[in-house]
């Protein structure tokens, strides 16, 4: 039903745009833009939405353990690394840009394997919204996931979108994080 819903709003915004008032119309104050150079907009794979969503349980579908490239991408993993070596300079960066103020992260992350089973909800823990203590998730992640456009690995690499995170309940047409247990 909400699918539908999405689909019904998106067209009748689209014929709201076709049949906006041209440049022979009073109301019209803006400089024209010709019919010819009007970008086509189309109704966009939306996974969760309008196709199948890969990454149902967020975080967890993406960060995986990868032995066919040796490469072990879990959080658990990737934060216990940083426990000990800390981050790399790129996610440094982007962490000091989502820090409290007056905070400044070293790099280290402390040790969470004993904690941390349930991701991204067990992270809430310490990464809450007005944390003082660590950088808020919310400012974090879309820091690492959406900041610098075709460099970034999770937007030009993973083709991610919001829906790779934040997940529509059809039924009540609310969002939430989908969240998962490490495989």
């Amino acid at each position: 039903m909400i699918k539908i819903l999405v689909i019904a709003l998106t067209a009748m915004a689209l014929s709201a745009y076709a049949a906006a008032p041209g440049p022979d119309k009073k109301q019209d104050t803006k400089p024209a833009i010709a019919k010819e150079a009007r970008p086509e907009i189309k109704l966009s794979d939306i996974p969760g939405i309008t196709t199948p969503d890969r990454t149902p349980h967020a975080c967890v579908d993406c960060h995986a353990n990868h032995p066919e490239m040796k490469m072990d991408f879990r959080l658990t993993t990737v934060l216990a690394k940083w426990h000990t070596a800390g981050a790399d300079s790129g996610i440094l960066e982007k962490a000091k840009a989502a820090a409290p103020e007056g905070r400044i992260p070293t790099g280290k992350h402390p040790d969470i394997q004993a904690l941390v089973k349930v991701i991204p909800d067990d992270c809430f823990m310490c990464h809450v919204r007005d944390s003082r203590v660590a950088p808020p998730f919310t400012k974090l992640l879309h820091e690492i996931h959406l900041v610098g456009g075709k460099d970034n690995h999770f937007l030009a690499k993973a083709n991610g979108t919001c829906t790779s995170c934040h997940k529509l309940d059809e039924k009540t047409g609310t969002w939430h994080l989908g969240s998962g247990v490490e495989k």
